[in-house]
């Protein structure tokens, strides 16, 4: 927690005055030709934006209007990649035009203290020497590279960070695929025993996370794999093999994903057998205890008549016999029960 906040605090004041000018710029890294970044202050920018050697990461809050008219006006990208950064339209993308790499990547949503299971959106869009990045919400993939870059990790280029940061995203899915395996397991265990009812075998949210996570997953598998496949690709030999990398540990995941998704369907018809299952014992139960005192019900029906004629009207002990005859009743509808195989 200490660290990020540090992380945030750095970034601030580093960015001083060009904070003030740009409201909207979450952070700024310049890096140079071994990869080493730097939080850019005010004066730095313009010296960043024109240089020859390195490369530069820009990361914006596109929920901001002036940083927004930055990157239409100022920002070194292509025009295909500055209006995908500024459109409202945030589904998943990826596509290489203009000897850039641009498009709408899945990450997790962060608070200020933890992150969350809240799937957001980051844009980004490489081109040359420039990475611009943006979100609406604060993300953990982002504040993971951030981390990484105070913590002296080196990126030689623009590409190099964005695997990271797609890395990131990765790893946290492939940590809450292993915490929805546990759970299963434990459901998988519970599940075969008899004493545990079945209202108590929660498998619901567990399918719910791997749906969302196979939505997400899947869809990222799909567009890097035809950017991969894609013939006609304009891209750099460097992006390109990254663009491999990120599409290969997709795959993994997304077979990971989809083996607890099916995983969590069958433990979910066996938990919904077992609800049937337990529903039928209960209805079992009932239906015998139905058939005991059908007989009881019959006699107590007949001698609540109120009719001259009853049995055992004038006796003393007239109950008891009644009483006899019920129990004599439900005796013999037991045997026939019993006869049939319907109580063991």
């Amino acid at each position: 927690m200490a660290s990020d906040a540090n992380v945030t605090r750095n970034a601030k004041t580093a960015l001083g005055g060009l904070a003030e000018a740009l409201p909207g710029l979450v952070c700024a890294y310049g890096f140079d030709d071994e990869g080493g970044g730097r939080l850019l202050g005010s004066a730095d920018l313009a010296t960043e934006l024109t240089a020859t050697s390195g490369w530069l990461w820009l990361h914006f809050n596109l929920a901001n209007a002036r940083a927004r008219d930055w990157i239409e006006e100022h920002a070194p990208l292509p025009d295909s990649a500055k209006e995908l950064l500024l459109e409202t339209d945030d589904h998943l993308c990826l596509i290489a035009e203009d000897d850039a790499l641009l498009g709408v990547f899945a990450d997790f949503r962060r608070e200020l203290d933890h992150d969350t299971q809240d799937i957001a959106r980051l844009k980004f869009a490489l081109h040359r020497r420039t990475l611009v990045t943006g979100r609406r919400q604060a993300l953990h993939s982002v504040d993971e590279a951030r981390r990484a870059i105070a913590q002296g990790q080196t990126f030689e280029a623009g590409g190099t960070l964005l695997e990271q940061i797609f890395d990131n995203f990765s790893n946290q899915v492939a940590t809450m695929t292993r915490e929805l395996a546990d759970k299963l397991e434990t459901i998988e265990d519970r599940v075969v025993d008899d004493r545990v009812d079945p209202d108590d075998l929660r498998v619901g949210p567990v399918r719910r996370m791997a749906l969302r996570l196979n939505r997400q997953v899947g869809a990222l598998r799909i567009h890097f794999a035809a950017l991969v496949e894609n013939p006609e690709r304009d891209l750099p030999e460097d992006v390109f093999a990254m663009t491999e990398r990120v599409s290969l540990r997709l795959t993994s995941l997304g077979r990971d994903v989809e083996a607890i998704q099916e995983r969590a369907r069958i433990i979910q018809e066996e938990v919904s057998a077992k609800a049937a299952e337990h529903m039928n014992r209960q209805l079992s139960t009932l239906s015998i205890l139905t058939a005991l005192f059908l007989p009881a019900t019959l006699v107590t029906g007949l001698f609540g008549m109120n009719t001259k004629g009853l049995p055992f009207d004038s006796e003393e002990i007239g109950f008891w016999y009644a009483f006899l005859v019920c129990i004599g009743g439900s005796g013999i509808v037991y045997l026939i029960l019993r006869r049939l195989g319907v109580v063991k």
